[in-house]
Order: structure tokens, then C-alpha cells, then sequence
């Protein structure tokens, strides 16, 4: 990645949810959506993808990767989803309302297994002296005994 890449260190959703049609012209009374289309059954409108929603408990800007071992990583990932096709991730911000699915150059947000990236980061930690890869390493060392391990805690990468 030649752009600002974030790693955001949490919980993916186990359980996809389809994602249905929005009316757009039957707002919610308390303005926070809107109802979900129906068609003429009754039945909802199903847009084909399904949604996984991820949990953030740490973010940390890591700059520019370029060529390291978590670069290396996250394009493998890229090529090779660990979601499905039309599987996408909703990853709400501190306000808790605000979701983006996509980073500002609309690729994608990247999910991959926590375990993975510790060892990415490990190595690139080990060879390369820049302090961002220390800092990773570190987090990610102190969250791996805890107990949201057991959560199996995944990573998602986008660039800003």
C-alpha cells in the first residue's frame, strides 16, 4: 500500500445480515433510517449483499507500508478475501452512527485474522527499524493474551 494505511483491531461480526432496499420515502419517526422496501408480497427487498459488522477496540495509523511484510499481507488478502463475494464490512466510527464499508480511494475494507498480522507485524518489527512496526507489534502482542481472544479478534485494513 502507498497510502496511509489504518489497522483497526476488533470484532467481526460472526453472523452476516442481508442487506435490504431502503425507502427512501418512509423515513423512521425518530429520523435515525429509513424503512426497508417491500415489494408488492410484502417480502422485503434484498439488494444481494450481506453485511458483517465490525466492533473497533484499537486503530493505529501505520503511515505508509510499502513493502513490509504487512504490505505483503494485506495484498494477499486483497486477492484472496477472507469474506465472501458480496460480503461486505460496516465499520461504525466513535459516533457510533457514521458506517463506511470503503476507504477514501473506494477499495474495499480488508479483514484478516488477527494471528496473522501479529506475525506480519513481528517480522517487520524484527527487520525494519521503523517505529510504527514496533508499535503494532506491541499492541498486538498485549491484546493476545487477553480474553477478546477468545472472540477471535480480526484486523481490517484501509487506507485514508
Amino acid at each position: 500500500m502507498g497510502y496511509n494505511t489504518h489497522i483497526v483491531v476488533g470484532h467481526l461480526s460472526k453472523n452476516p445480515l442481508p442487506e435490504y432496499v431502503k425507502d427512501k420515502n418512509k423515513p423512521y419517526a425518530d429520523g435515525s433510517g429509513f424503512e426497508v422496501l417491500k415489494d408488492e408480497k410484502g417480502n422485503k427487498v434484498f439488494t444481494g449483499e450481506v453485511r458483517s459488522y465490525f466492533d473497533p477496540y484499537v486503530e493505529m495509523d501505520m503511515s505508509k507500508i510499502y513493502d513490509s511484510h504487512l504490505s505483503l499481507l494485506h495484498n494477499r488478502y486483497k486477492e484472496t478475501p477472507m469474506l465472501k463475494e458480496n460480503e461486505f464490512v460496516d465499520l461504525y466510527m466513535k459516533d457510533g452512527n457514521t458506517s463506511f464499508r470503503e476507504d477514501v480511494y473506494g477499495n474495499p475494507l480488508i479483514a484478516i485474522p488477527f494471528l496473522e498480522v501479529l506475525e506480519a507485524a513481528r517480522k517487520d518489527a524484527k527487520e525494519n527499524g521503523y517505529r510504527r512496526y514496533k508499535w503494532i507489534k506491541d499492541l498486538l502482542e498485549s491484546m493476545q493474551g487477553s480474553e477478546d481472544m477468545e472472540n477471535e479478534l480480526t484486523c481490517l485494513f484501509y487506507g485514508s
